[in-house]
């Protein structure tokens, strides 16, 4: 039964993030790094007669065990914060104990989860564009997401501008190895930060992007200093042919 509501509620997460196992994976290892510690210091704070410091951990365990589905414990780890809020006097140590239990069997199903990738594997699977950094411009979210989704498939770190004004601020701060910008944005056009950024002497691959089919679109961002153009909304082998275009991975 506990296999059947952490898988269910592990595909659910899955859609949460935007399809995105690596997400899910990580929020996994998260919760199987730290819930032991958590458990060992709730431990630790109990036998000191801590019992406000124990329940603010519980607290926390709680609201993770919400990713995973687990209404029953949930609802248990509830009382017992409220119990140890309370600074009741009954036999912590033996709920403890159970929950401890509880929380090996957790993370064992977590790891027999598809999401599960073990820290060894890891390693040594390194991405083709790890330590690459990609800005994208954009100024809707979900063309965001997509992108940033994409592009960290392939290994590179993003950062995200929502307008054409902080799109400049960060390419000059950070010096991203290659920027996706948005023709269509707030305060400066993505036209207007592309040639800002080639007259302020940023010299990395920038393509534009637009919704629009029209040819002058392309010929603009060329002549604003743009190395190539992408129509939204831009599929996954677009984006990643330009990465691998521009980054010479």
């Amino acid at each position: 039964m506990l296999a059947k509501y952490i898988h269910n509620e592990l595909e659910n997460l899955l859609s949460l993030v935007g399809d995105d196992q690596k997400k899910v994976g990580d929020i996994m290892e998260v919760f199987i790094e730290e819930t032991p510690i958590h458990f060992k210091e709730i431990r630790k704070h109990i036998q000191d007669g801590n019992l406000k410091e124990a329940s603010e951990l519980v607290h926390k365990v709680k609201t993770r065990y919400g990713y995973i589905g687990l209404d029953d414990v949930i609802e248990e780890l509830t009382h017992w914060e409220s119990e140890l809020s309370m600074n009741k006097r009954i036999d912590h140590t033996l709920k403890i104990a159970r929950y401890e239990q509880i929380n090996e069997e957790v993370i064992s199903e977590l790891k027999s989860s598809r999401f599960y990738v073990p820290p060894a594997i890891k390693m040594n699977d390194v991405l083709p564009l790890e330590g690459k950094l990609v800005l994208v411009a954009e100024d809707d979210e979900i063309n965001a997401m997509v992108f940033e989704l994409f592009i960290k498939e392939n290994g590179a770190a993003v950062i995200i501008a929502t307008d054409g004004n902080q799109a400049i601020k960060l390419a000059l701060e950070k010096s991203p190895d290659l920027i996706f910008m948005d023709v269509h944005m707030p305060f400066f056009s993505g036209l207007d930060a592309i040639r800002e950024l080639r007259n302020r002497g940023l010299r990395c691959p920038i393509i534009s992007l637009s919704a629009s089919t029209r040819l002058d679109e392309r010929k603009n961002s060329i002549e604003a200093g743009a190395n190539d153009f992408l129509i939204k909304p831009a599929k996954r082998e677009s984006i990643k042919r330009a990465l691998f275009t521009y980054l010479h991975a």
